[in-house]
C-alpha cells in the first residue's frame, strides 16, 4: 500500500539538495564547498540564505514539472490535446489518476520543506546568527508556504494544515481544516513575511516585502468572495491597499516589451516580483531545473534541435480571446500578447533560429510558444536542453497586481469607470491595443486570461470568481468548447484569425461559429458545482479516513 502522500513529500527533504549554496551575487551558480552536518550547519547568516535557497527551486520543481500545466492553464482550456492530459481540460480527472498524487506531493514539498527550514533556523542557529538573518529566512520560508497553500485551496478545498513536520510524522491521519482556516493560515503567513522581509533584495530573484504584499493582495481579493454572494468590502480594501503600495512603493515597473518576459537573459526584470529560480548549467540539473520546455514545445527546430513532444495547441476558445473591441466599437484583433504566447501561422520572431535569420512559424496549428525560449545558439550560452531551461517561473508580476487593484476597485460593482482604471489600461497600452473608458466584470476576465495565458495561474481565477458567482462561472464554463479542435488556423491580413475545417474530413461532426468551423468532441464535458474541485488522491484517502470526513477548525493557539 502506497505511502501517505505527505509523508511521501517529507521523504523528499532527505533527498541532497544540490543547491544548498553559498550566499554570492547569483545566488544560484555556485555549490558548496566542503562539507557540513546539519547540527552545525546554521552558524552565520549567509549560512542561513544558502538554506532557504532550495524553496525557489527544490520545493517546486514536482508541481512546476508538470502539475502547475494541467490545473493552471488545461483545466482553464488556454490550451488543449486530445493526446496530452485531456482528463484536465475535460473534467473527468478520478482520484486514481497518476499526475493528481503527484501534484498533491508537489505542494506539500514546499509545505514541508519550508517548515523544516523554519523548524531548522529556530532550533539550530547558533549565537553567531542575527535576528535580522532568521526573520529574513524564515519570511522566505513562510511566503513559499502559503503560495503553495493558495495554490492547493484552489484545487481541493480544504487542506490539512501543520507547522511542524514531526507533528505529521508522529500522527499521519489528520482531519482537513476548513476553507477559512486556510485563508487565515496563509494571510498569517504573508503578514509576517511583509512585515519582515527586505525593501530590496539582498541577492537578485530573493524574495521583498513587496513580493509578500503582493501576495497578500491576491489572497484579501480571493476571499473577499470566497463563498460569498457579496464580496467583502474590508477584504477589497485590503487587497486594495497592498496592491497599491506595491504599486506606488516597490519600484516594480511593467517591462516595455510583453515577449521580453519570457526570455531567461530578462529573468528578474522590473517587472518581477515573485518567481521560482532554476539553475543555470551546461548539463541537465535534474530537481533544480525547468523542466517543462519539452512539455511545452511542438516542433525541435523552435529549440536548436533538443528533443520535445508536446501535441498541446491553443484550445479554439483561448484564440477567440484574442479579438477585442476597439474604440470605434468594431472587433479588432490582438498580435503582440497572442503570439508571445502561442505560434500561429506567419508569425516571425527574430530571437529564434538567429542563425537562419529568423524563425517563422509556417503550420496551421497554433502550438504554445509562452516558455519556449529557442535554441542553446539562440541564447549564446549553452543552457538549453531537454527539458531542461532556466527560464524563471513567475509567480507574481506587476501586471498580476495591476489587475488585482483594478478588480478589488470593481468590486460588487456592475462597471468601473474613471481613474481606477488607468493599471487596467497600462496592460493594455504594453500590449499594443486601445484603452477603454469603463469596465465590467468580463472585461476583466478577458484581460486577466490573455495577460496570463500559459502562464498556469489562470484557472484559480477562474475558481475565484466560480466562488463568488457560481451560476455565471458554470455557464462560463460550459460554453468553452472544451475538447473541440481545429483543422487548420487561418491567419488575415489584420491578424484576425479564423478556423478552416477540411471539407474531405467527412468523418468529423463540426460546430459553426463566428470564426469558422470547429470539430466537436466525442463526448462534451458536462461541468457542475460537483466537479470544479479535484478529488482528493485515492492512496491518501486510504490512508487517513479523515479526508472523506467533515473538515475541522485549525487551533491557531498552538
Amino acid at each position: 500500500m502506497k505511502r501517505n502522500i505527505i509523508l511521501k513529500a517529507l521523504s523528499m527533504l532527505l533527498i541532497p539538495s544540490v543547491m544548498m549554496v553559498s550566499c554570492s551575487e547569483d545566488f544560484l551558480d555556485k555549490t558548496p564547498e566542503g562539507e557540513f552536518v546539519e547540527d552545525n550547519f546554521y552558524d552565520s547568516d549567509d549560512a542561513l540564505y544558502a538554506s532557504t535557497a532550495p524553496l525557489y527551486n527544490r520545493a517546486w520543481f514536482d508541481y512546476n514539472t508538470r502539475g502547475m500545466l494541467l490545473l493552471g492553464s488545461l483545466r482553464a482550456n488556454d490550451a488543449y490535446s486530445p493526446y496530452n492530459w485531456p482528463e484536465y481540460g475535460m473534467f473527468t480527472v478520478t482520484a486514481l489518476n497518476e499526475y493528481l498524487s503527484d501534484i498533491w506531493a508537489g505542494f506539500f514539498s514546499v509545505v514541508t520543506m519550508a517548515n523544516a527550514t523554519i523548524d531548522n533556523i529556530n532550533d539550530k542557529s547558533t549565537d553567531n546568527v542575527s535576528e535580522d538573518a532568521k526573520k529574513t529566512a524564515i519570511s522566505e520560508a513562510r511566503l513559499m508556504r502559503s503560495t503553495a497553500l493558495f495554490y492547493a485551496l484552489h484545487v481541493w478545498g480544504p487542506l490539512v494544515l501543520f507547522e511542524h513536520n514531526q507533528d505529521v510524522v508522529d500522527n499521519p491521519v489528520r482531519p482537513r481544516n476548513y476553507e477559512e482556516d486556510v485563508f487565515q493560515f496563509i494571510i498569517n503567513d504573508l503578514e509576517y513575511a511583509a512585515a519582515n522581509l527586505p525593501d530590496a533584495p539582498y541577492e537578485p530573484g530573493r524574495a521583498t516585502c513587496w513580493s509578500a504584499k503582493a501576495m497578500l493582495s491576491k489572497v484579501y481579493l480571493a476571499r473577499s468572495g470566497w463563498n460569498k454572494s457579496s464580496r467583502d468590502e474590508s477584504d477589497l480594501e485590503l487587497a486594495k491597499k497592498n496592491a497599491l503600495d506595491v504599486i506606488e512603493n516597490s519600484g516594480a515597473a511593467l517591462l516595455d516589451n510583453y515577449h521580453n518576459l519570457f526570455k531567461y537573459r530578462y529573468n528578474n526584470n522590473e517587472e518581477s516580483l515573485l518567481a521560482c529560480q532554476w539553475y543555470k548549467s551546461t548539463t541537465l540539473q535534474w530537481y533544480v531545473c525547468n523542466a517543462t520546455l519539452s512539455d511545452l514545445c511542438a516542433d525541435s527546430k523552435m529549440i536548436g534541435g533538443v528533443a520535445c513532444w508536446s501535441a498541446l495547441n491553443a484550445s479554439p476558445e483561448m484564440l477567440m480571446q484574442y479579438r477585442y473591441t476597439g474604440k470605434n466599437g468594431n472587433y479588432k484583433w490582438e498580435k503582440t500578447r497572442r503570439d508571445a504566447t502561442f505560434f500561429t501561422k506567419g508569425a516571425y520572431y527574430d530571437y529564434i533560429c538567429i542563425a537562419d535569420g529568423g524563425y517563422t512559424y509556417e503550420s496551421g496549428y497554433a502550438p504554445i510558444k509562452k516558455g519556449v525560449v529557442g535554441g542553446p545558439d539562440d541564447n549564446n550560452d549553452g543552457y538549453v536542453a531537454m527539458m531542461c531551461s532556466p527560464l524563471n517561473t513567475y509567480i507574481m508580476r506587476l501586471a498580476d497586481v495591476y489587475l488585482i487593484y483594478t478588480e478589488a476597485c470593481l468590486g460588487n460593482n456592475e462597471s468601473l469607470s474613471g481613474e481606477d482604471l488607468q493599471y487596467f489600461n497600462a496592460v493594455r497600452r504594453r500590449a499594443g491595443i486601445d484603452e477603454v473608458s469603463s469596465i465590467t466584470l468580463d472585461d476583466i476576465i478577458r484581460e486577466r486570461r490573455v495577460e496570463f495565458s500559459m502562464e498556469h495561474i489562470n484557472w484559480y481565477s477562474m475558481v475565484e470568481w466560480f466562488k463568488w458567482k457560481p451560476e455565471k462561472m458554470l455557464e462560463y464554463f460550459n460554453n468553452q468548447y472544451r475538447g473541440y479542435t481545429y483543422n487548420e488556423v487561418q491567419v488575415g491580413s489584420n491578424n484576425e484569425l479564423s478556423f478552416y475545417h477540411n471539407p474531405d474530413n467527412d468523418y468529423e461532426t463540426v460546430t459553426d461559429t463566428d470564426f469558422g468551423e470547429i470539430v466537436q468532441p466525442d463526448v462534451t464535458p458536462v461541468i457542475t458545482s460537483d466537479n470544479i474541485f479535484l478529488p482528493y488522491p485515492e492512496a491518501d484517502v486510504i490512508q487517513n479516513p479523515y479526508l472523506k470526513q467533515e473538515p475541522q477548525h485549525y487551533n491557531f493557539s498552538e
